[in-house]
């Protein structure tokens, strides 16, 4: 016998495998029921795996069935039915995390501001705001700031609160300037776009292939070609750096 193979099937070098790992191979051997109790990380990456596949009531049965919720799974929950356009549902368990005294993240609040995006619900992403500014999100989380400059160009009659969340915003990424041009054009305000687009470059921010893109739209929704020629060309300039 090699000394390798004598080494492996030595007791001295023999680790025993993780709980959790025996749980989910007698889960899947013995076919006996799981335990949520057993692994709360386990059975938070299982609810993912159903959202994943589209097994809503699946992922729901389980996380009902976990003795001790914490945020991330909660965020997960939410997370998940924005994710399968089900987002009536992310807003019922956001109020019920909300209700059992869980303090949420800042996952947890641009998730669900997502979720009040797609509802068009001005007044719920108000209230999302006005918690996130408490318990001190806004201003310290991209995501937040973003999501939160989203929905309200999305809610919104004008582009106004999403101005001001963007103006507030100190560390802007491409996802950021981005959001704000896309905001505009979508109200058919292809000069405001541009002028946030012109802003971007004056001010150095991040740029990206589809903030270009947007850009030369909006010149063409305008008729600009000339406009249009000069994102073209800055556009080539940058995806040769």
């Amino acid at each position: 016998m090699s000394s390798s193979c004598r080494k492996l099937l030595s007791s001295t070098n023999f680790r025993p495998l993780p709980s959790s790992l025996l749980n989910s191979l007698r889960y899947i051997q013995l076919n006996t029921p799981f335990n949520p109790n057993d692994s709360k990380g386990l059975t938070t990456d299982l609810i993912k795996s159903y959202f994943n596949k589209g097994s809503i009531e699946e992922a729901h049965s389980l996380f009902d069935k976990m003795p001790q919720r914490d945020v991330i799974a909660w965020t997960v929950m939410i997370t998940g039915y924005t994710s399968c356009n089900h987002h009536k549902r992310a807003w019922n368990v956001f109020s019920n995390m909300l209700r059992e005294g869980v303090k949420p993240n800042a996952f947890t609040v641009s998730a669900v501001l997502k979720a009040c995006k797609s509802l068009k619900a001005l007044l719920c992403g108000e209230l999302v705001h006005g918690l996130a500014i408490k318990i001190g999100t806004r201003g310290s989380s991209i995501y937040v700031d973003n999501a939160l400059m989203d929905m309200y160009a999305t809610c919104c009659d004008n582009m106004d609160n999403a101005r001001l969340v963007f103006e507030d915003i100190v560390m802007k990424n491409d996802v950021s300037w981005t959001t704000l041009i896309t905001g505009y054009t979508h109200r058919r305000d292809s000069f405001g776009g541009l002028q946030i687009f012109r802003q971007m470059f004056m001010e150095g921010g991040e740029l990206s292939p589809f903030s270009f893109s947007i850009a030369v739209s909006a010149c063409a929704s305008i008729g600009s070609s000339n406009l249009g020629a000069v994102a073209h060309l800055r556009q080539n300039k940058y995806l040769v750096k």
